[in-house]
């Protein structure tokens, strides 16, 4: 494929792309059509089907993405050698930004549906990048040199703020509760424990 066909390729990608996250944002993944996405980015069903197989690759690669820029700007302007409050404040901000937004309110309890077919390559390196950044952290604050339970307590917080970020989502199950004051607390509790 020469060089100017693969713009075209990737300027129709781009383009159903961001069809398809519009509608599925207004509409619901559900009652989001192929014909619909392909209607709306002024393309044919085909154009579409020569990008994704399905409309879950198609879904799964929007989340990926979106998780995975979202991951990347967190560890990019991650404060360099923070204090304990100030990395917790870092890390609960950005888990209320996160909570806050359209597609983590409406979409992410379609992701978690679908996810469990889809293998996620781009979120997975975002993802261990992230809890790197947490370990590496606790590893400055410790007076431990455990490497395991560093890497144990990175793994708590993670999944902590993770449980967090969705707070606002529109699924049923799980719902969690954060009252961020409480949360800063537990948070920093649990750095703490890297002290002794």
């Amino acid at each position: 494929m020469g060089t100017r066909q693969q713009e075209k390729s990737e300027m129709t990608r781009n383009e159903l792309k961001e069809s398809a996250k519009k509608l599925f944002l207004t509409k619901g993944y559900e009652e989001t059509s192929i014909q619909d996405i392909a209607d709306a980015a002024g393309y044919s069903v085909g154009s579409v089907y020569r990008q994704w197989k399905s409309k879950q690759q198609l879904f799964m690669e929007i989340w990926d993405e979106y998780v995975s820029c979202f991951i990347r700007e967190s560890v990019i302007n991650a404060p360099e050698a923070p204090g304990n409050e100030e990395m917790i404040d870092y890390l609960l901000k950005r888990s209320n930004e996160f909570a806050e937004m359209d597609m983590s309110k409406k979409l992410y309890g379609t992701s978690m549906t679908l996810s469990a077919a889809y293998e996620y390559e781009g979120l997975a390196d975002w993802a261990y990048k992230y809890q790197q950044m947490l370990y590496l952290f606790l590893k400055q604050v410790s007076s431990t040199e455990n490497e395991e339970k560093l890497k144990t307590v990175a793994s708590i917080m993670h999944c902590v703020l993770n449980a967090d970020a969705m707070k606002a989502a529109e699924v049923k199950s799980p719902r969690y509760e954060f009252e961020q004051r409480s949360l800063r607390e537990c948070l920093l509790a649990i750095v703490n424990t890297c002290r002794y």
